[in-house]
Order: structure tokens, then C-alpha cells, then sequence
């Protein structure tokens, strides 16, 4: 078996082979890095093993240079056939994390677990099975979520998909994600997001002819998930969010998808109380993590604690002010999603 950086004729093995494997992800595609090497100007490394000419497996890292140096993984993380062929990837990873003193290697949102790396287990995403039909699925619904979805739908709420919703999408997302204080990249990176996964579309709610929900959605394989989606807080009490996620399933219903994955939430929080209850089956997902110079491993709780003052600040912002501003601080860590 070789052991090689991956090189621009390599682009369509790639892809093929990512899209031949039960657990890859749309983060595994090639399309993910020209999208973090153009929108954040990170330094890609992205390795293959392959045998005989048969790609065994892929690992897709970029380099980040700002508060404190390490690589870490596209999302989906490291992907091989078996064990051995992992081992043989992470090799010249590690040897590189040793070599320059970088703070460490990080695998993101994996769907299995590579031995001897330290593990977190913090997170999972949840996977909802789709019926054939559109009848079928409804009924299999409770009745609580079926009258939500009723609520939302007598609210008239006006249903839009299209990659033309960009300004309509990015209006509900950054009312949201201030409301959260978190920046937000402006509408040139969701523009790029979908020219760089082939099977994305956006998904819009108007109320009054102003947006009221908004979700990105990306194929791949047999499953639909949404990276990105959100309606506004002062609108929830007339359930937008359920009419989002039921016009995006029976859309994948009618694609014939296998699967909707409502994406990764922190087990039994807020959010993974809303996913259980569409029947979405919890699955794990690893971030795991080879230690470099000394520094300390980045933990969830710990993240919290770092940004506390600057998420308490962000919430005030104006809506303005947090769209000027996102795109430059978003622009600072090109490893969170």
C-alpha cells in the first residue's frame, strides 16, 4: 500500500471513492477544499492511500495558522477501508504535528471511532429513515409534531427553494446566529458553499413577504442533511422550524432519499430533543485527536468559557453591525463549520 498527498489528477478517484463509502460525508469531497482554501486562504493537506491503483482511503486536513497552529480534518474526518489503511494515513500526519511542533491534529464529525487517539464522544448526529412515501411518513409522526406542523403551516408560511434565496436565506441566519452570538460569514461564502457541493439547495419560509426560516440543504448518497438551518426566535411560537423540516423531507421523500440527517447536536440537549422527535435514530459522532507541542486538547466545555464574554457581547450587536463583522471574525477559524 502507498501512501501519498493527494495531487489535482486525483480529483475524480476522489471523489468516486468518497462517494462508494457507507460513512463519508459531504465534507469528504473535493469540493470542500477548494471551499476552505478560497474562502478562509487555509494551506490544504489532503493525503490518499492506495493499492494496486484502488484508493483504500482518503484524509482530508488543512493547516490552521492562527491561535495556535495544528491541522485539522474537513468534516467526516479520516476515511479508510480498515484499520491498518488509517494507521498508514495518520503517519505522516503525526509525523508533521511532531516535526513543526503544531498544537495537534484534530478529526472532526467522524461516524467511527480510529484507535489510539484520544476520543471525544461529546457529540452525535441524528438520522431520521425516510418512507417511500409521503403518506407513510406523516402517519409515523406523533401526534404532538403533526399538530405543530398543522400550527406552522395555518401561520402561512410561504415555501421557496431555489440557489436564488441566498439574501433571503443569509437574512434569517444572521438574525439567528446573533441571537446565539455567533458571527456569521457573509452571503459570498454560501454562494461558494453551493458552486462547491453539487447537490445543494437552499430552502426559504416568507411570512408577510419577509423571510421567517431558512435551511441549507446537501445529497449525498441516499441522505439529505442541513449544515445550516434556523428561523428566527420572535417566530417560533408559530412553528416555523417543523414546516421547514417537514417541506425538506417530503422533498427528499420525493427524490428518492434514504435518509434525512437533521445534523450533529450535543447528546440529550435542546436541539436533540427536537430531532428525536421527527424518529430520528442518535448516532455518534468522534472528534479525536493526536497531541502535539504541549498544548492543551480543545473540549467543548472549554470552548464555551473562552468565548463566554465575546458571545454575551455579540447578542447586542446591531443587525448590521454583526453582518460587517462576521465575515471578518468568521474568517479567524476556518475549522468550525
Amino acid at each position: 500500500m502507498r501512501v501519498r498527498p493527494f495531487e489535482p489528477a486525483d480529483l475524480a478517484r476522489w471523489d468516486d471513492y468518497v462517494r462508494a463509502q457507507p460513512g463519508s460525508s459531504f465534507g469528504h469531497l473535493s469540493g470542500w477544499k477548494a471551499l476552505v482554501e478560497e474562502s478562509y486562504g487555509c494551506e490544504s493537506w489532503y493525503w490518499l492511500a492506495e493499492d494496486e491503483g484502488r484508493i483504500r482511503g482518503v484524509l482530508p486536513l488543512f493547516v490552521r495558522a492562527r491561535r495556535g497552529r495544528a491541522l485539522f480534518s474537513a468534516p467526516g474526518g479520516l476515511l479508510a477501508d480498515d484499520e491498518a489503511t488509517a494507521a498508514a494515513l495518520l503517519a505522516p500526519a503525526r509525523e508533521r504535528v511532531a516535526r513543526e511542533h503544531l498544537d495537534y491534529l484534530e478529526l472532526r464529525d467522524q461516524a467511527r471511532e480510529w484507535p489510539d487517539l484520544v476520543t471525544s464522544g461529546e457529540h452525535c448526529t441524528l438520522v431520521l429513515d425516510l418512507a417511500a412515501r409521503e403518506e407513510d411518513q406523516w402517519s409515523a409522526f406523533g401526534t404532538k409534531l403533526r399538530n405543530q406542523i398543522r400550527k406552522g403551516q395555518r401561520s402561512g408560511f410561504g415555501v421557496r427553494w431555489g440557489r436564488d434565496q441566498i439574501p433571503a436565506f443569509h437574512r434569517v441566519m444572521l438574525e439567528t446566529m446573533r441571537d446565539l452570538g455567533t458571527p456569521l460569514r457573509g452571503t459570498g461564502y454560501f454562494s461558494r458553499a453551493l458552486e462547491a457541493l453539487e447537490r445543494a439547495d437552499l430552502l426559504v419560509l416568507e411570512l408577510d413577504g419577509r423571510p421567517a426560516g431558512a435551511m441549507f440543504v446537501v445529497e449525498h448518497r441516499e441522505t439529505a442533511s442541513d449544515p445550516w438551518a434556523s428561523s428566527p426566535r420572535r417566530l417560533l411560537a408559530l412553528c416555523p422550524n417543523q414546516v421547514l423540516y417537514w417541506e425538506a423531507i417530503r422533498r427528499s421523500i420525493a427524490r428518492g432519499l434514504r435518509s434525512f440527517d437533521f445534523g450533529r447536536s450535543q447528546w440529550n440537549s435542546g436541539t436533540f430533543q427536537f430531532k428525536v422527535q421527527w424518529g430520528a435514530t442518535p448516532r455518534p459522532l468522534y472528534y479525536q485527536y493526536a497531541a502535539g507541542g504541549g498544548a492543551q486538547l480543545p473540549t467543548l466545555e472549554g470552548q464555551k468559557r473562552g468565548y463566554d464574554l465575546a458571545v454575551r457581547a455579540w447578542k447586542h450587536l446591531p443587525l448590521w453591525a454583526a453582518g460587517i463583522l462576521g465575515e471578518r471574525v468568521k474568517r479567524l477559524f476556518p475549522e468550525v463549520v
